[in-house]
């Protein structure tokens, strides 16, 4: 599959963009105007991001609205604003304009639901002062040995430990594997750490590429199959999730929800299904694109997020006592498999 080299890695779906791919067009920065970069960015949006024609957006109507905006005389700070905008209609947290003084985003996928999550509970009251460090993934025991638990922060980190840890966890009972506030990172490590979780052979997950100037041209479907690596756990995995898990995060959990001994709890993912590219305008401005789509094993696209298996949300009221309903939840779930 020789195009998937090319996205070896998928940036963090919020924060970071070092290891993504930069593909360059052709720009002179002592020679452009405004409605050069204009021009520049709404034709590499049209041609190349790939979530237009799915999220039902009319980006010529976009165009038109916006391009009359344009005047020499305009500030920069108020033309960067136009720019801001017309990419906030995306609703993409894959998308951004880096200016220097400010990059553009749009981060309300997220803003709009509850967190879910405190880390400060889950160092004190469940990881303790005796956890392993093992790369990315911080890990105890729970409650005398029931409970496996991993908090995992970003697929940026290593999981080359993850044999080992299973091994420390093959008494429990099963296994909670923690991804809230997970922005995403390698999508390598996301296979990865679906195939340690993998119970067999399993086609998980599907990637189209663009391929084409119109708004759907995609390549044919590469399709991804998790394949067990080690000794793997055959025991209940609940995954935990929050509106903050995004890109490489959305991408293991629609893998994960392939495997009949784990359950996702929590809240719909942040989704981020497409990997970004970026691009540099006319002008010198780097933009970041979408130019991806991602599906699961039945062909649905999970760019708005993946749906969890039970949803909770985050009792704030036991937050005082130490206590996370989440992992409580996670608990009771594992010990339902028993009963």
């Amino acid at each position: 599959m020789k195009k998937k080299l090319i996205y070896t890695l998928l940036c963090v779906g919020i924060l970071l963009t070092s290891g993504c791919e930069k593909i360059f067009m052709d720009s002179d920065p002592d020679d452009f105007s405004y409605e050069d970069m204009f021009e520049s960015l709404w034709k590499t949006v049209d041609e190349k991001y790939s979530y237009l024609e799915y999220k039902n957006i009319d980006w010529q109507r976009v165009y038109d609205e916006k391009k009359p905006l344009i005047n020499p005389s305009m500030t920069t700070l108020e033309f960067y604003k136009v720019l801001c905008d017309m990419l906030y209609v995306l609703e993409d947290g894959h998308v951004n304009l880096y200016a220097g003084f400010d990059y553009a985003r749009n981060w309300q996928w997220y803003l709009d639901s509850p967190q879910n999550f405190s880390y400060t509970v889950v160092e004190r009251n469940y990881l303790g002062a005796d956890y392993w460090v093992s790369g990315g993934l911080k890990n105890t025991i729970l409650d005398d040995g029931k409970y496996g638990y991993i908090y995992y922060g970003s697929f940026s980190s290593s999981i080359t430990y993850m044999p080992i840890i299973l091994e420390r966890f093959k008494d429990t009972r099963g296994l909670i594997i923690d991804l809230r506030d997970n922005g995403g990172g390698s999508l390598d490590n996301a296979e990865a750490l679906a195939d340690y979780i993998a119970d067999n052979r399993r086609h998980t997950y599907s990637i189209y590429y663009k391929d084409g100037k119109g708004h759907d041209d995609f390549s044919e479907p590469y399709p991804h199959y998790s394949i067990p690596r080690g000794a793997g756990y055959d025991r209940p995995i609940i995954i935990l999730t929050n509106r903050s898990c995004y890109s490489a995060t959305s991408h293991f959990v629609t893998m994960a929800k392939e495997f009949p001994n784990v359950i996702v709890l929590g809240d719909k993912t942040g989704g981020g299904a497409g990997l970004p590219m970026d691009y540099t305008i006319h002008g010198g401005w780097q933009l970041r694109l979408s130019s991806t789509r991602s599906v699961d094993a039945r062909g649905v696209d999970f760019e708005l997020g993946v749906e969890p298996d039970v949803y909770h949300t985050l009792d704030v009221s036991l937050l005082t006592s130490g206590v996370d309903s989440m992992i409580e939840k996670a608990k009771d779930l594992i010990e339902s498999h028993y009963n």
